[in-house]
């Protein structure tokens, strides 16, 4: 009896080894799916896709382990506000596993492809590797940094050039990075509350006077801020942006301290802190009346594209686990990807990530041709806001469950942090689900632009404009039908009160967000199906649409069955 129940120990472990071996295989390599849309958007690009190769090898192989490593709860940053006699530092030490992280995401030069006009979607596609890792302590600072690069870019400040140099500088050691506070207290997302003063002293220059409350990435060397330059003008018309760097040209540390740092409920490994500015030394960034606006077409717009695509290589990844684990885990005499709620579950994650990928890298595409217009429209622009808010909206409603998800599939054993990355990456999604807006902020945000830009108009006629580019076909009737339903959905929104108006948008924001997917995916598949001659996406787009297109109850039957067997089997 005894041997017997080694036995079975032994073939237990030898599973799990095969299966744990996998997850250190290249991210790139082993995403079919990925590499097609590389195929439609950088055909020709042979050196990116060996950097891809290159990128994705070391993410698994090296990112990951130092990740893990960083994370583990001994090894998070602490704060040491003095130095041995008394001096103040507010110093943030990090655990040695944090910069060789920080050396491998920022040498892969996300940063240095973000900052050439045109070339984001080529830095997304690295960055969706890196989001494979989580949060991983830099993902966040990255996203930070690049808006502070897209302001430099348009709003000159002293040591311009000096500033943007270092940013994109492809190594942590050398580099500075960047910090976004805009968080008060009384505020949250109701930013017009902000408090925090900035004033001129008798030499002319501005300070900065106040508390930020949720500061991230609080040992940036460069620090983005909002803060009240006219205590007169109330809301965020009253709000300027500043540039506050950390060190002062003498070489002396700005005037602020950090209270102390956040205990999250994920992304532990970057620094959050509530901090206190003693009239800080800052520059002004652009006109002083338009500071909030700034922020919103520079800064949350471009961190909500990058919460997107991180969120998407984190799902990713948890998929990659949870597959890999179901062909590996025996349940009552076979694996468990043999049984069907098992299959159906990972169908469904693999379908709505798929697609969520094939929406963002569509934006992405999008926003690098407005990058490089000479003379881009105000509809353009306001097509890049309002897909980025669902982008952003859909892939944080969406990516939560789908690693929530992938834990069922690993069971007792998806709960041990030793075991898997699982458990960090949910902790890190349920954050990153709440930065750069939360559901219920996007949602409204969308309500208040349809009555302002009738954004609604232009999201619609962007996805028929889509859809004229496609040849007749039951697929392409059907996103029609979709397309006019939802068209008839905005029109009779805008008849009911503003309360109800406040409920319904939540089920119009859901469809519009399905729609552009379906519609995003659907391209891609028949791209495929046209240049490869393959046809995966194409059956991917019918789950995808079976899901959250059709009126009708699932239909349980062998057809289902087949149809979700092959979608988990493929890629």
């Amino acid at each position: 009896m005894e041997e017997t129940s080694q036995l079975r120990n032994k073939i237990a472990r030898k599973a799990l080894s095969q299966w744990q071996a996998l997850m250190a295989d290249n991210v790139y390599l082993t995403n079919h799916s990925f590499q097609h849309s590389f195929e439609l958007y950088f055909l020709h690009d042979q050196e990116l896709k060996k950097k891809l190769i290159e990128f994705g090898k070391q993410v698994a192989e090296d990112l990951l382990p130092l990740v893990a490593e960083n994370n583990y709860r001994l090894n998070l940053p602490r704060l040491e506000p003095y130095d041995g006699i008394g001096n103040r530092l507010d110093h943030i030490i990090h655990h040695p596993s944090y910069e060789a992280a920080g050396e491998i995401i920022y040498g892969a030069d996300i940063l240095g492809q973000f900052a050439i006009p045109g070339n984001m979607l080529k830095s997304f596609a690295l960055l969706y590797l890196s989001g494979h890792a989580g949060e991983a302590g830099h993902n966040c600072p990255l996203a930070c940094s690049a808006g502070l690069v897209r302001v430099l870019q348009r709003y000159k400040v002293p040591n311009s050039e000096f500033f943007l140099n270092k940013l994109i500088t492809p190594s942590y050691k050398n580099n500075f990075t960047g910090a976004q506070f805009l968080t008060e207290i009384q505020g949250g997302s109701d930013v017009g509350q902000n408090a925090v003063l900035a004033y001129q002293d008798k030499q002319g220059k501005w300070r900065i006077k106040g508390e930020k409350w949720f500061c991230s990435n609080a040992n940036a060397d460069l620090i983005l801020m909002t803060a009240r330059y006219d205590e007169k003008v109330s809301g965020t018309k009253g709000l300027g942006l500043f540039l506050v760097p950390t060190k002062l040209e003498n070489g002396e540390h700005n005037y602020f301290t950090v209270r102390r740092l956040k205990e999250k409920i994920g992304t532990n490994s970057m620094a959050s802190g509530e901090i206190d500015f003693n009239e800080a030394i800052a520059y002004p960034v652009g006109e002083l009346d338009k500071g909030f606006n700034i922020v919103m077409e520079n800064v949350l717009h471009i961190s909500r594209l990058f919460n997107t695509i991180i969120m998407l290589g984190m799902v990713r990844y948890a998929y990659s686990i949870a597959y890999q684990y179901a062909r590996h885990r025996e349940a009552f005499g076979k694996t468990i990807n043999n049984y069907p709620l098992v299959i159906e579950n990972l169908a469904q994650i693999k379908v709505e990530n798929i697609a969520g990928l094939a929406s963002i890298l569509a934006t992405t595409k999008l926003q690098d041709i407005f990058d490089t217009c000479k003379t881009p429209q105000k509809q353009e622009a306001l097509l890049l806001r309002i897909l980025a808010n669902l982008n952003k909206y859909i892939s944080a409603l969406w990516g939560v469950n789908h690693i929530h998800h992938c834990i069922d599939v690993l069971a007792g054993n998806g709960a041990i942090e030793s075991f898997s990355p699982l458990p960090r990456l949910f902790r890190d999604s349920i954050v990153c689900e709440n930065w750069e807006g939360t559901h219920n902020t996007l949602r409204l945000q969308i309500l208040r632009d349809i009555h302002k830009f009738a954004i609604d108009k232009v999201f619609i006629n962007h996805l028929q404009t889509q859809l004229d580019t496609l040849a007749d076909s039951p697929r392409k009737k059907q996103l029609t039908a979709a397309i006019i339903l939802l068209n008839e959905q905005l029109d009779n929104l805008k008849n009911l009160s503003a309360d109800l108006q406040a409920l319904h948008i939540k089920t119009v924001v859901n469809q519009m967000s399905v729609i552009y997917l379906a519609v995003s995916l659907l391209i891609e598949a028949l791209h495929q199906q046209l240049h490869t001659k393959k046809e995966y996406k194409l059956y991917y787009y019918d789950y995808f649409c079976l899901l959250h297109l059709q009126n009708e109850t699932l239909q349980y039957d062998k057809e289902y069955l087949h149809l979700i067997t092959k979608i988990v089997n493929e890629d």
